[in-house]
């Protein structure tokens, strides 16, 4: 193929397209059968999006999954266009885009609000992946804040699960027992050390939120908290009504958004940015790992590309299909299995891209099968309220990490309060000016010769360093005593 590029040996050949990396399945890669099977399963879990734009942007049903259905096929621009990744949701925004949303009505203003806020992150990721400023950008922003962001998610969550109608309310024994499968599945010590010994565990672990959704359905329907999965057999491939989207819910239909609404927009879109920033992170991480495990096969990881990327999936969300889940650059723990099994030598896999490329076509393969779709919609409901649950844990959890000092946590607990019950405009107020007031931005605290941020992080590195030191020895001496009995 003449127009094929092919910049080092080592490196599949792809197709040059500006910044972009353009290869097409079975030509310039393999498809993965290991990834594809996992996609096909596990691709059902992106319908648990549909709740949210029923009960949020009042879509029907299959409008709704139309919706859902167009999403799901952006996810491929990733792998298409050079991005070796399985890319997600912004999920640590969805209580703050949905408690957004709430405070317009119903109807056409809500939907010109979600279009407001994609199109401002659409903007956003296009813009940091134009000028490559995305690292300077969010480095300015003091760890405080960020972490009061995400302290903010679990307040949202719970207030939105103990209102009447709620997920948490109708489907009590379902929705927690899948919100703590999950939990247990992700970072439980016993289940982190038992996988190995426990074929099973480990198969549950591996599968993300499949088992939880399952054992949620299961004991649902048992308990008469979800109706029983039907099989439709009828149509077996629903592909999305074009025509229904262009005259409902699409920017040509219900109108570019006013100015006023972009503007109430804009503290929300700035921390949905900031908080998919920590996914190109994560990636350039995984990738390295990845990359420094073979030697067969080089990786080209660009921060740059993937925003570019999700820039253009919120572009055409925005406009076509608004979606407030929003389009991320990352699943973790998807990105983390593909790479594991990468790991494994070329034998398990022969590219990386190839890999997580199998893994999203199957995906939409997924959400466009009519059985499949009818047999998991009566734990759609459930499974949003199991992913928000379950975000409002690991957003709690990153949230404390990043504040570095007892300064951080006090201004990260009252800035997460105020994004809570205020919204993201006063949240953001208050949190840079309770840093500007108590000194707490690195600028001042370097002049005052207290340490920065950066100077903390590092003396964090170290005690983790040295707090894995000894777990390894202390495993170590434990595996001594046992070899000597």
């Amino acid at each position: 193929m003449g127009t094929m590029g092919k910049k080092r040996a080592d490196e599949l050949p792809y197709i040059p397209l500006g910044p972009f990396q353009w290869r097409i399945p079975g030509i310039h890669y393999k498809i993965e059968t290991v990834e594809f099977f996992q996609g096909l399963i596990l691709g059902a879990t992106a319908l648990s999006s549909i709740p949210y734009m029923t009960d949020t942007l009042g879509l029907p049903y299959e409008l709704a999954w139309s919706c859902v259905i167009i999403e799901v096929f952006l996810y491929m621009l990733h792998g298409w266009l050079g991005d070796p990744v399985v890319p997600g949701w912004i999920t640590p925004t969805l209580p703050f885009t949905l408690a957004f949303l709430t405070g317009f009505p119903e109807g056409k203003e809500r939907i010109q609000a979600m279009i407001a806020v994609q199109l401002l992150v659409a903007f956003l990721f296009l813009f940091m992946g134009v000028t490559k400023l995305a690292d300077s950008f969010v480095r300015r922003v003091p760890a405080s804040v960020k972490g009061g962001i995400l302290l903010a998610a679990p307040i949202t969550v719970i207030q939105g699960q103990l209102k009447e109608g709620s997920q948490l309310l109708t489907a009590p024994v379902a929705t927690l027992a899948g919100t703590l499968l999950l939990a247990f599945l992700s970072f439980s010590p016993f289940c982190e050390k038992k996988r190995k010994q426990y074929k099973f565990l480990d198969l549950m672990a591996k599968y993300g939120n499949l088992f939880p959704y399952l054992i949620a359905m299961l004991l649902g329907v048992l308990l008469g908290e979800l109706s029983r999965p039907a099989l439709e057999v009828g149509t077996i491939i629903r592909l999305p009504d074009f025509t229904k989207i262009l005259h409902t819910v699409s920017v040509f239909q219900v109108g570019i958004p006013p100015l006023s609404v972009f503007a109430k927009a804009v503290p929300l879109a700035f921390i949905c940015y900031v908080l998919a920033f920590g996914d190109f992170v994560t990636s350039e991480t995984l990738i390295r790992e990845a990359q420094e495990s073979r030697d067969d096969e080089h990786i080209d990881f660009n921060s740059s590309r993937s925003n570019l990327i999700s820039g253009i999936r919120n572009l055409i969300l925005g406009i076509l299909a608004p979606f407030p889940p929003l389009a991320g650059p990352l699943w973790v723990g998807m990105t983390v299995s593909v790479a594991v099994r990468y790991k494994e030598g070329k034998k398990a896999m022969k590219s990386l891209i190839g890999g997580m490329s199998s893994f999203r076509m199957a995906t939409f393969l997924s959400v466009i099968l009519v059985p499949i779709v009818s047999f998991m919609k009566p734990i759609m409901g459930v499974g949003s309220a199991i992913t928000l649950l379950f975000q409002a844990f690991v957003c709690a959890r990153i949230g404390m990490e990043y504040c570095k000092s007892n300064m951080d946590k006090s201004i990260a607990g009252i800035m997460a309060a105020t994004l809570a019950f205020k919204g993201s405009g006063w949240a953001l107020l208050v949190g840079f000016a309770l840093n500007l007031i108590l000194s707490n931005l690195d600028i001042q605290r370097e002049k005052l010769d207290v340490p920065t941020t950066g100077e903390l992080e590092s003396l964090e590195k170290k005690l983790e360093e040295e707090r894995k030191l000894l777990m390894k020895r202390k495993e170590d001496s434990v595996s001594d005593r046992g070899s000597q009995r």
